[in-house]
């Protein structure tokens, strides 16, 4: 009997294609389903009661996925999410095997970290500073709030923030 010897590189799985390159112009689209207004909570008591009734009493459905899915939403490959983890600046939530499952915030703040990179020319330390930066200004504004019963004042100190966070090219704070 004669053994055929085969090259071991004629064995290997072909190469996935590489991701598109994002486009510089604008940051990275939405998936579909996940924008800030998808993913808000129903606007009227009506269907407030309706998704309650859905999703059972005192529960709020949220949309998770394992590091594979969330890469392949976002484009990027999953040891970026990973080395994102990492320096801290998501914290994917853990199941008791340690598979890391990623929220639509969680993906959000991807997006907006792929934004300052792409766009903004940040780099990771960069990155990190400005949310950070956002955090800070988000309970700035919460504790200036808290100090006064206006209402006015502490629309004016939404709109002042929001607008401090426009001129950096980042997000407002909630």
């Amino acid at each position: 009997m004669q053994q055929r010897w085969t090259n071991r590189h004629e064995t290997r799985r072909t190469r996935l294609e590489p991701y598109p390159t994002p486009s510089v112009e604008a940051p990275a689209a939405w998936p579909e389903g996940m924008s800030p207004a998808a993913t808000r909570g129903p606007e009227t008591p009506e269907a407030a009661g309706s998704a309650a009734n859905a999703a059972g009493p005192n529960m709020e459905l949220e949309g998770v996925y394992i590091i594979s899915v969330a890469a392949r939403l976002l484009e990027m490959h999953p040891q970026t999410l990973r080395k994102y983890e990492r320096l801290g600046l998501i914290q994917p939530v853990r199941t008791v095997g340690m598979l890391r499952l990623y929220s639509q915030d969680d993906l959000r703040k991807v997006m907006l970290i792929r934004h300052l990179m792409d766009n903004l020319g940040l780099n990771l330390a960069g990155v990190e500073f400005a949310l950070k930066l956002v955090n800070n200004l988000s309970v700035f504004s919460r504790r200036l709030a808290r100090a006064t019963d206006d209402a006015e004042v502490v629309e004016n100190i939404r709109q002042e923030v929001a607008m401090l966070c426009n001129s950096l090219s980042l997000p407002a704070p909630e």
